[in-house]
């Protein structure tokens, strides 16, 4: 029996500016796709063939254009055209793919494979713990396994949950039942973490339940508040021997989730920009973390607003300072040839005098190097300018860019929550309530196509 595999995976943000282009996707096609995916060990150890397809991904971004996704899609559909008697289908998704003209990418594409599979194959996929399930997702797929931790450092677990799913069901002969249940809350995605209540005591459950023989998967999905689509909320999905089991179990961990809508809160101090600025301003720690949550590259927002730069630069901080990662390819290209320790004239705030500091590189989410940074010091602020959109998530991506975090003060990256890599270098963290693309507000991001009423724009009684 044969099991085709694939990856295909782009978390959308409606309200960002840039749609993701082909070269935008990591790309992998055939045996090499498993330098990312973990699956085809637990395959081929059953005794399956493995067929490998694609693994095309990329970091978030605006929705997907059709054109982009067909490119990547068709690629998947022709390799299980070329196998239709597969006996089953494994993808890693992320859950959160939405495409111009058709909505959900996972679900198109689900329905695609379905035409072409026999009734009896079974689809197994993995998706993000953020991602928003359709209503018609249990339909296509028969095992949904999602992330359990938020931020996310599991992805490899969640593959293996569903790879030994499907071979157990296979061997077995068994057609496992999923249903979902949606929760009418979408909430700050940065209040929702996994290590605290309550949202670690919910995890643990879904865990215990999964260690039943008649339970494949408990998931709880939290929904992705920056699409703007009808199916954007939390949900829970059950995938069991029974569907009347699968629908129960579902109901009473979507009860349980919507009971805690009102405990979620930020796990540090969560203010305006202003305020942020004035704090790290005056604050004693050794080192203060401002994140920029409005401008949250991970979250699929440009990187390139420049609003905590000029505050920080305004305020003529007597602490020494870093802005990191603001996206700026035209201060990049056109001081690049500017050597370490030359005054330039910036074409910010009016032309503002700076010193290049140094030249250096910047990562992509997979730590291959993927361009070119440059860091001026503007005063005692300085501000690392690269040509594309970086994420700096760790120390690494300081080192990259050969600029000394621990030299620093205080830091500001443009992420939401602070990446798990960075809290050690933090004595103090900040988080900014900027607007953007990324904004947390909810009822700023005034969202038209959601499903209402939604806790917390509106407050109401629920029950599944």
């Amino acid at each position: 029996m044969k099991i085709l595999v694939a990856s295909f995976q782009c978390e959308s943000n409606s309200k960002a500016k840039l749609h993701p282009s082909r070269s935008d996707f990591e790309y992998f096609k055939g045996d090499d796709i498993f330098k990312k995916l973990v699956v085809k060990e637990i395959f081929e150890r059953e005794g399956f063939e493995v067929v490998p397809s694609v693994y095309a991904v990329a970091l978030p971004s605006a929705t997907v254009e059709l054109q982009t996704y067909n490119y990547y899609a068709e690629q998947i559909l022709d390799d299980v055209r070329a196998n239709p008697d597969v006996a089953g289908v494994y993808i890693f998704f992320h859950g959160s793919m939405e495409v111009e003209e058709i909505g959900s990418g996972e679900l198109y594409l689900l329905k695609k494979i379905r035409e072409i599979v026999s009734k009896d194959c079974l689809i197994s996929i993995s998706l993000d713990a953020h991602a928003n399930i359709t209503d018609e997702l249990p339909v296509y797929a028969d095992i949904i396994s999602g992330f359990k931790t938020v931020p996310h450092v599991d992805q490899k677990e969640c593959q293996e949950r569903a790879a030994n799913a499907l071979c157990h069901c296979l061997k077995k002969g068994i057609k496992p039942q999923a249903y979902m249940c949606r929760v009418p809350f979408l909430l700050k995605n940065d209040t929702l973490q996994t290590a605290y209540e309550p949202l670690k005591s919910l995890i643990e459950e879904t865990v215990a339940l999964e260690e039943r023989e008649d339970v494949f998967t408990a998931n709880l999905f939290l929904g992705h508040c920056w699409i703007d689509a009808p199916n954007t909320s939390a949900s829970t999905v059950v995938c069991a021997v029974d569907k009347t089991q699968a629908e129960e179990i579902a109901k009473d961990l979507a009860n349980k989730l919507w009971a805690t809508r009102r405990d979620y809160k930020f796990l540090c101090e969560a203010e305006l920009p202003e305020e942020c600025v004035k704090r790290a301003l005056e604050g004693k720690e050794k080192r203060i973390f401002i994140t920029d949550s409005g401008d949250n590259t991970t979250a699929g927002a440009e990187g390139d607003t420049l609003g905590l730069l000029e505050l920080l630069v305004n305020a003529k901080p007597a602490k020494k300072t870093c802005v990191a990662g603001i996206t700026h390819q035209e201060i990049v290209d056109g001081f690049w040839t500017a050597t370490d320790g030359e005054e330039v004239s910036l074409p910010l705030f009016g032309g503002v005098k700076a010193t290049v500091k140094s030249h250096g590189e910047i990562l992509g989410w997979t730590k291959e190097i993927i361009g070119r940074s440059l860091t001026v010091s503007i005063g005692n602020v300085d501000a690392i300018f690269t040509e594309l959109r970086s994420a700096f998530i760790e120390k690494g991506n300081f080192d990259k860019a050969n600029v000394d975090l621990l030299s620093y003060e205080i830091v500001v990256v443009k992420l939401g929550y602070l990446f798990t890599e960075l809290k050690p270098y933090a004595d103090r963290e900040l988080f900014a309530l900027s607007d953007g693309a990324s904004c947390v507000e909810l009822a700023r991001l005034n969202l038209k196509r959601i499903i209402r009423p939604m806790f917390p724009l509106e407050d109401f009684e629920w029950q599944a």
